[in-house]
């Protein structure tokens, strides 16, 4: 199976060398989401174009059974280490998505449809040196949070199209994530080095705390709390209070227009505004208080 850059990949069948790794694969999946949901910040074109990126399928690279080869057009990679141990990770941009991420980074109204020579420019270098660093920075992140590892980048660079790819270690997980609703074939791949994930992976697993019985978290919804809609407070003298009479106004600190403070067992929880719903008086509420 060949990816669109023309990297040779082995499908995963949970067998032999799969099943001695299915704890990284799945840290791999949940680190490729992880990635993805957050490529949004690098790539605020992606937002404007009502796209997002799709990660695919865990597959295995193995350099000593894949021959390294060239690709259609320019690339950019980037290399990773881990700071604990020796492992590695990288993150390569296919030239469609260079091209995509270089128009859209520009605010062209249809990215991805212009054309890029054999090799990229300086100024072209240095854009999507950008890019392609602080999306691996968001890679280095979701591994990190994912399993605890952490990776620095070492180093970056670009490709021509007849320089061939070559994996930058042995025996990686790798995962190629596509752009959703722009045509072509765009693809930024993250891979990471299958023994160190394993490792972290399963580590990790023996770290995590043990679950809550979830029948303890549903009956605890079921526990009545006092809500309490507060229109505003006022200090007075007792004998202020003993001299009150029917048809005396108490005034407020609170003006019209501020929020009503909705507290929940005795704390302030929302902002809110008085209302009136199907003939009651009532709070909308607006608003999340900060702790």
């Amino acid at each position: 199976m060949k990816r669109g850059d023309g990297a040779l990949l082995r499908p995963v069948d949970l067998t032999g060398r799969e099943r001695q790794l299915r704890a990284a694969m799945q840290a791999m999946a949940q680190v490729a989401a992880r990635f993805s949901r957050g490529a949004k910040r690098t790539l605020p074109f992606l937002v404007r174009h009502r796209s997002r990126l799709v990660p695919q399928p865990v597959s295995i690279i193995n350099p000593a059974e894949d021959a390294p080869v060239a690709t259609d057009g320019p690339s950019f990679e980037v290399i990773l280490e881990a700071e604990e141990l020796p492992a590695w990770a990288s993150l390569s941009m296919s030239g469609v998505a260079l091209r995509l991420i270089l128009e859209g980074s520009l605010g062209a109204r249809t990215p991805g449809t212009g054309e890029l020579g054999p090799e990229l420019t300086l100024a072209q270098r240095a854009l999507i040196g950008r890019v392609a660093r602080s999306l691996a920075e968001d890679f280095a992140q979701s591994v990190k949070e994912e399993v605890g590892l952490s990776f620095a980048i070492v180093s970056s660079h670009g490709r021509s199209a007849d320089e061939p790819i070559e994996p930058p270690g042995p025996d990686g997980l790798r995962v190629d994530c596509v752009f959703e609703n722009i045509p072509g074939d765009a693809l930024i791949s993250i891979a990471v080095s299958a023994e160190a994930l394993e490792s972290a992976a399963r580590e990790h697993d023996d770290e995590a705390p043990t679950a809550a019985d979830p029948r303890m978290a549903e009956a605890l919804r079921e526990v009545p709390v006092e809500l309490v809609a507060e229109l505003g407070s006022v200090r007075m003298g007792i004998r202020e209070v003993l001299a009150l009479k029917v048809g005396q106004i108490v005034r407020l600190g609170t003006a019209v227009d501020d929020p009503v403070i909705v507290s929940l067992g005795g704390i302030s929880k929302f902002a809110g505004r008085p209302v009136v719903s199907r003939g009651q008086l009532s709070v909308e509420i607006r608003g999340r208080l900060e702790e």
